[in-house]
Order: C-alpha cells, then sequence, then structure tokens
C-alpha cells in the first residue's frame, strides 16, 4: 500500500513539472481584467492618480492584482521602475502617454532540475468616456478601460 502511494506521488509530482514545463513553453496570454485608471484633476495638467488591475496569466495559471495608488501616473513607464504586483515575479509599467500597459513575469517550474521562465507583453488600452473634451474640468476622470487579453513571449528560459 505504501509503495503504490509513493509511486502515485512521484509520477504526480512529475506529471505537474513536466504539465508545467510544457504550459510554459506554449503560447500563453495575460488576460487583464477590473481595470481601474482613475486620474485627479487631469485638465490642470496633473496625471496625479490610480492605475490597477487584475492579470490572469495562462503559463502559470494564476490571478495577480496589480496597483499603483496616489501616484503620478506620467512616471509609471519609460526610465522608472516596475511597479510590482502582488505576486512578487509580476511587475507593471503603465504608459499614460500612448495607454499601453507592459506586463513581465518571472516563475518557476519546479523539479529537479527546476526551469525558470521570463515573460514580457505589451498591449495598447481603449478608454471609454475619459480623458476627453467631454470629461467634466477640474473632477477627478473615472475612466472605464475595455478588458484585454496580451500574448505572452517567453523571453528566455534557464534550468537550475
Amino acid at each position: 500500500m505504501q509503495l503504490a502511494f509513493l509511486v502515485a506521488l512521484i509520477c504526480g509530482i512529475a506529471l505537474a513539472v513536466e504539465d508545467c514545463t510544457t504550459t510554459s513553453q506554449s503560447t500563453s496570454y495575460w488576460s487583464i481584467n477590473n481595470l481601474v485608471l482613475k486620474v485627479y484633476d487631469w485638465d490642470n495638467g496633473s496625471s496625479m492618480g490610480t492605475f490597477g488591475f487584475t492579470s490572469y496569466s495562462s503559463a502559470t495559471n494564476k490571478t495577480v492584482e496589480c496597483l499603483a495608488q496616489d501616484v503620478d501616473l506620467a512616471r509609471l513607464a519609460g526610465n522608472e521602475p516596475w511597479s510590482k504586483c502582488s505576486d512578487p515575479g509580476v511587475e507593471f509599467r503603465f504608459d499614460f502617454e500612448d495607454m499601453s500597459l507592459s506586463l513581465r513575469e518571472t516563475w518557476t517550474c519546479s523539479g529537479s532540475p527546476g526551469t525558470t521562465f521570463n515573460a514580457n507583453a505589451t498591449g495598447l488600452m481603449m478608454l471609454h468616456g475619459c480623458l476627453d473634451s467631454d470629461t467634466e474640468k477640474g473632477v477627478e476622470s473615472d475612466c472605464h478601460v475595455m478588458e484585454f487579453d496580451m500574448a505572452g513571449e517567453v523571453t528566455s528560459s534557464a534550468v537550475l
């Protein structure tokens, strides 16, 4: 009985590692949902606000939350440091000028040896009813952003 359990356990672990590696090497995507974009006093030249979203990764089968709150949104892109998400392996940049989102993620498939993967993606966001001439001036602008998917590009992998 113990031998059967041990064999099942070992096979299950091997299968899980194989599934992680196979999934990580397949075409993957991030599904971006629950987008929040609030800009405070934007018409007076302010880019202070909040930007956040949830992201589901098909490669890792995980959903993470990403949020930059009460920050200068214009400084979330370019040479600024990447913003952290709820999982330490996931980071993002938001480009306020061209309304694009960039994600990068690092994860490791367990096993002996383990394999670490790095992937990234960039997508353009479509806004509805904010930051335009119809938006009330001098007040908080609460933007409605369409949910979207971004194709992930695995840029590297390494065996540990």
